[in-house]
């Protein structure tokens, strides 16, 4: 069979070869090439969010490498957030919302609806435009409303049409302590000590002295068998109620008068989920990172 090869003799073998070795002598002696850049940056950790009203909050720790030009932030709202897609829904440079107390960027979601969970995931990239893997924690959130300033009185004193609160309702508005949807109301005893009163659809249990803006996830366990709990300027108290299916809110006590009590609080919308948190977790911080100088 004839072959469509060019056949060379062996002293056009030796010419070619000495006239590609010279010039390969040339091209090393006149340039050199550039390493191209194909290493991903390292994979962001760390990652968390935090609810709030109408905002989800996602963290992440800061990644210290050369050449790293930033993070996107994707976001999952199926049902499947181990293997179901992400979209990325903004860029966030190196520098960019960074706080230098807790070495963690952050991001606010307002796109978001309150009682719609969303899952978050952050990658980063380089100068080059390599692009690290997605981060490895299952990370989701449910925003949901939250007010403040509401004053509830004492129920068996003149202004018991305002001693109830519903939280459902969603207004920072006191109602009467014995209206249907009413889930809490205040009772100040003899010594003139208030306590909160759940309805019969509802039960309460003091969490304690912690800001209301740490109060994460209502426990399934605890609450007061009796029904009520003093209350104390500082604490916060989790409510569950079972009325049309099962919800969780929280409030705080922010203020004793006589007569009246003034709380903070938030209200869980998405059914049978517990959590409660608000985005309130950043330290303050300068929100430019400018400790170091890249590229």
């Amino acid at each position: 069979m004839k072959s469509d090869k060019t056949q060379m003799t062996p002293t056009i073998r030796l010419v070619a070869f000495l006239m590609l070795a010279a010039w390969g002598t040339l091209g090393l002696s006149g340039c050199e090439e550039t390493p191209v850049d194909i290493k991903a940056p390292a994979v962001p950790t760390g990652v968390t969010s935090m609810t709030g009203d109408g905002v989800v909050t996602v963290f992440w720790n800061d990644l210290d490498e050369i050449d790293l030009m930033g993070y996107v932030i994707y976001r999952h709202t199926g049902n499947d957030p181990e293997y179901g897609p992400y979209y990325p829904i903004v860029t966030i440079a190196w520098d960019e919302n960074y706080d230098d107390a807790t070495l963690q960027h952050w991001y606010d979601d307002t796109d978001v609806f309150n009682g719609l969970t969303y899952y978050y995931a952050v990658l980063s990239f380089d100068q080059s435009g390599n692009e690290s893997n997605l981060s490895y924690e299952l990370v989701q959130d449910t925003p949901r409303p939250a007010g403040s300033g509401v004053w509830l009185y004492d129920r068996t004193g003149p202004l018991a049409h305002s001693s109830g609160f519903d939280f459902a309702d969603l207004q920072s508005i006191a109602v009467p302590w014995n209206d249907p949807a009413s889930d809490i109301s205040v009772e100040f005893d003899g010594e003139g000590v208030p306590w909160v009163v759940t309805a019969a659809h509802a039960e309460v249990q003091d969490w304690g002295t912690i800001y209301l803006e740490w109060v994460d996830y209502a426990p399934r366990e605890g609450y007061s068998a009796a029904g009520r709990a003093e209350l104390i300027v500082g604490h916060s108290y989790i409510v569950r109620m079972e009325q049309n299916g099962t919800y969780f809110a929280k409030f705080e006590v922010r203020q004793i008068s006589v007569g009246g009590v003034r709380i903070d609080w938030a209200f869980q919308i998405d059914e049978n989920n517990p959590e409660l948190g608000v985005n309130d977790r950043r330290m303050p911080g300068s929100g430019v990172r400018q400790d170091i100088v890249r590229f």
